[in-house]
């Protein structure tokens, strides 16, 4: 039986504080439930198996206190605000808004089938994207899915990230084992437990975001004083618990990244610019949104409010966010600045300097396509004409293609 926990704030929370609680509390137990901060801040509530509640409370109580920590006292940046922020939001709330009726097919937990107009707005911001890319002229990179697990290690994902991780096994190379698990499965539906006994160690992951084979790329590599630039698109792989859901918070999803590396004074320059493009495309697509600082979700290590504190008050991190309704937004993208720490991890120095500082521009794909459709809805008879002419022209690319803008 389920019974509702309450954790009491010494202070109401403020906006940032209550985004990130909300992120990262599911992420304790995959039975907590209905997670859900009161509208005036001053505390949080949520359900799991009553045999749960003191043990869960403990680590709600001290993720909470981390992130209070870390954020209560910091402002929220604003860099970039679209035309139609300033214009009610117009929330698709017809019955079509199912997002069956617009193809998109959940298929399993966080992972979708894109057919129809889901589809169709899928192609048009890869190719648009790609497009914008152009640019800065940057080189091509076709990503694989697996990373080296120790490539992960080298970025630091695997103290700031751990909970988010997607693991690739396989069984033990060894005859006994492999026929032992083929009996015991002749006949079973899915994988028992006792199969990760049976495991080797994971050599790799599903990657959890495609800038990161970028740095593996140029690991122990001495590169031209101005730098270089790279355009990526790859799957990417993070478990968000029971915060996973269609569109929004997907497990398995389709990332594309422009990544600068360079001196600190040009790829910041190159943020600035990027800012503003990717502004005026927003703009170009009627979001509305918002470019502001914010800080990756570092889970419960002690140096999380920290880091948290750092990324805010520098201004390494923007998220792209888009309003979905007056209560809800969605970051359907990021721009990031990393100082020179994958210059120093991966050894990638710039001729006659130091180490390479580096900035991702990176949009989550369906995330996009999701934003869109809470915008302008799913019937393209009703979008602005502009948008239904680029939309509906978009080349028939899939995600199991190239990286290579056509």
């Amino acid at each position: 039986m389920n019974c509702t926990v309450t954790i009491p704030f010494d202070e109401p929370v403020n906006d940032m504080a209550r985004e990130e609680i909300l992120k990262q509390v599911p992420q304790l137990s995959a039975s907590l439930k209905r997670p859900r901060i009161s509208p005036d801040g001053s505390r949080l509530e949520f359900q799991v198996p009553a045999d749960q509640a003191d043990n869960t409370r403990q680590h709600a109580q001290r993720l909470c206190g981390l992130i209070q920590r870390s954020l209560q006292r910091v402002e929220r940046k604003v860099v970039y605000t679209t035309r139609a922020m300033s214009q009610p939001v117009a929330l698709w709330e017809s019955d079509d808004m199912s997002p069956q009726n617009v193809g998109i097919r959940p298929v399993a937990c966080g992972q979708v089938m894109l057919e129809g107009i889901a589809l169709q707005l899928f192609r048009f911001f890869d190719t648009a994207l790609a497009r914008l890319e152009r640019e800065w002229a940057p080189h091509e990179l076709l990503t694989p899915t697996l990373i080296p697990s120790r490539v992960l290690a080298k970025c630091d994902y695997f103290a700031s990230f751990p909970n988010s991780l997607t693991f690739a096994c396989h069984l033990q190379p060894d005859v006994e084992v492999i026929n032992a698990f083929r009996v015991r499965h002749d006949h079973k539906p899915a994988v028992d437990a006792e199969a990760l006994a049976e495991m080797a160690p994971p050599e790799c992951c599903l990657s959890p975001a495609v800038c990161y084979h970028v740095y593996h790329c140029l690991e122990n590599v001495t590169l031209p004083a101005e730098g270089v630039i790279y355009s990526v698109r790859g799957k990417c792989f993070r478990y968000e618990g029971t915060n996973l859901r269609a569109m929004t918070r997907l497990w398995d999803f389709t990332m594309r990244e422009l990544v600068f590396v360079g001196p600190g004074e040009i790829v910041l320059e190159q943020r600035q610019q990027c800012v503003e493009r990717v502004g005026a495309f927003l703009d170009e697509l009627g979001l509305a949104a918002e470019v502001r600082t914010a800080s990756d979700p570092f889970f419960i290590a002690p140096e999380a409010p920290s880091k948290s504190y750092f990324q805010l008050t520098a201004e390494t991190k923007y998220e792209i966010s888009a309003l979905l309704s007056d209560k809800q937004r969605l970051a359907v993208g990021s721009l990031n600045y990393h100082t020179d720490f994958f210059g120093r991890a991966f050894n990638i120095h710039l001729e006659g300097m130091g180490y390479g500082h580096s900035v991702c521009t990176a949009f989550g794909l369906e995330r996009l396509v999701w934003a869109f459709l809470a915008r302008h809805g799913g019937e393209p008879e009703e979008w602005p004409r502009e948008l239904r002419t680029a939309v509906l022209s978009a080349p028939p690319e899939t995600i199991q293609e190239s990286s290579r803008p056509s």
